[in-house]
């Protein structure tokens, strides 16, 4: 009988270079476990992360690798003495495996990343161990106060509501519009000129520790008096996606959308369909007034997301959908489903009882309407009646109305004004002349509504920015037209109301985060 042939360092090499090193039995054995508790945010084998780990959560920054006993050195001393042929090959090789595997960890630790390495054998032995480990690294609780990021901030209406409650401390925003921009720095110190659709402001995020993303993403292709394009829209349309890939990338512990109520009916509800399934089934958030069924399909009211500002505080009729989600990867299913079904639904102590309390008095003439555009209203207005339409001006304070309510306040200029025109009748105001209006004031007393009174109906003015001596906080910057003053409160949302919702918040995540009993944990 011959001798069998020993394979030369060359040949040795090759068979090793054609060893699978994905989805090895360990690997699988992970994964499962991963799957059945719901923890799928992972990448397998990335590439893009120093090392190639065999399981990557990039958001967490964590970083698992299956390790089995021969290739990485599992108790060297002992195994090194048991190799008994190749030992010139075999000996250098896996020791130049453990010192790689010393340099992936000291890199990706020293990067910020935890690493988690797991034997073979304990894999195999208990893999349900191993997993909770991993798990425990996933479900570390937030703690108040909670880090927001403030995106299409606008004037920061959504970032003055939760820091008015306290307990929340912003640390990014972003915004594009620059007069909008103006005025935040103005009101916060910080200029939030980035746009949240560029890679240059996610890898910002990407490296920003924070817990609640906040968005009040454009409303404008959603809404009535917008056109109607919806995700068709390539800028503001496509936004939403775009914070969407933000929330994938970075994992925030909960999220708030706001936009308007037609959200949830534009084109039958598909366009509202999306955004829930994007983040319920996609993302893997659970989002408050949205269930389950054994089949999978996701239960919800559209009408349950939406909330009216009349209702929390302020005489303004301003219906607006308001979306909250919570990481299932990191808070326990059984503290998710004990959440609320139903986002808030009001205020117990309103800040107006009618519009009357906001109105102004003896305001510049400039809010009098010319006679000859108030006769232009009343005739389009006649119009659109005979049409049976319920289109045209509103005088919302009307001798009679014991309880005046505001119209939805508007960015779109004349119509956010023309809905809430006020009945002020004052001597010596009709047939004035005033420069850069086409005809005298009229003689009926009817005005629009002052930048200051929207800034009140907003919540922005005698109340969020008021401190506790009465002294008003709250102001423009230099120079800032009315025409941009009513744009940019039309653009904004109630404070009362997202106050409200921040203490919902505020709430759901001491419910999360609770010690087990008889475990001592402290609360945030």
């Amino acid at each position: 009988m011959s001798a069998v042939a020993r394979k030369t360092k060359e040949q040795i090499s090759y068979n090793m270079s054609r060893v699978c090193n994905r989805n090895t039995a360990l690997e699988i054995i992970f994964r499962d476990e991963l799957n059945r508790r719901g923890l799928t945010t992972y990448r397998r084998n990335d590439k893009s992360v120093f090392g190639k780990p065999d399981f990557v959560f990039a958001a967490r920054k964590i970083a698992v690798f299956c390790d089995s006993e021969f290739w990485h050195g599992y108790d060297w001393g002992t195994a090194k003495g048991e190799i008994k042929s190749n030992r010139d090959f075999w000996i250098p090789k896996i020791e130049r495996n453990m010192a790689r595997d010393k340099e992936v960890n000291d890199k990706l630790k020293s990067d910020g990343w935890t690493v988690l390495r797991f034997w073979g054998k304990r894999i195999k032995d208990d893999v349900i161990g191993c997993v909770d480990e991993v798990e425990n690294f996933l479900r570390i609780y937030p703690k108040a106060p909670y880090r927001t990021i403030d995106l299409c901030a606008g004037i920061g209406g959504i970032r003055c509501g939760f820091e008015w409650v306290g307990g929340f401390t912003n640390v990014l925003s972003a915004e594009t519009d620059k007069y909008a921009c103006m005025t935040y720095e103005h009101l916060f110190g910080e200029n939030p000129n980035n746009d949240v659709m560029s890679e240059a402001f996610k890898k910002i995020v990407d490296n920003t520790p924070y817990d609640i993303l906040l968005a009040g993403f454009p409303c404008q292709t959603f809404s009535r008096v917008g056109l109607g394009e919806g995700f068709e829209n390539e800028t503001k349309g496509k936004i939403f996606f775009h914070i969407a890939e933000i929330i994938r990338r970075t994992r925030p512990s909960a999220v708030l959308l706001e936009n308007v109520d037609h959200l949830v009916t534009r084109d039958n509800g598909g366009t509202f369909r999306i955004i829930i399934e994007t983040l319920e089934t996609d993302l893997k958030y659970k989002v408050i007034g949205v269930s389950h069924a054994n089949d999978g399909t996701l239960n919800y009211n559209p009408k349950d997301f939406v909330r009216n500002s009349r209702n929390f505080g302020v005489p303004q009729n301003r219906p607006r959908v308001y979306i909250i989600g919570f990481d299932r990867e990191r808070f326990k299913p059984e503290r998710l489903s004990a959440l609320p079904a139903m986002l808030p639904t009001g205020r117990e102590r309103p800040l107006y009882n009618n519009l009357n309390d906001v109105l102004e008095y003896d305001v510049e003439p400039k809010y009098y309407m010319a006679s000859g555009y108030l006769q232009t209203l009343i005739r389009h207005r006649k119009r659109q009646e005979s049409k049976g339409y319920g289109f045209g001006y509103r005088i919302v304070n009307e001798p009679g109305i014991e309880n005046p309510v505001a119209n939805t306040l508007l960015a779109t200029g004349g119509s956010g004004r023309e809905r809430n025109l006020i009945y002020d009748p004052r001597e010596g105001i009709a047939g004035t002349k005033i420069k850069g209006k086409k005809t005298p004031l009229n003689d009926k007393g009817i005005r629009v509504m002052t930048p200051t009174e929207w800034g009140k109906l907003q919540g922005f003015i005698n109340y969020a920015f008021t401190d506790e001596d009465g002294n008003e906080g709250f102001s423009f910057p230099d120079g800032v037209s009315d025409v941009q003053k009513y744009k940019q409160f039309g653009n904004s949302v109630t404070i009362p109301a997202i106050e409200e919702m921040a203490r919902f918040m505020s709430s759901c995540f001491k419910k999360l985060c609770e010690p087990d009993e008889g475990t001592e944990v402290s609360l945030p």
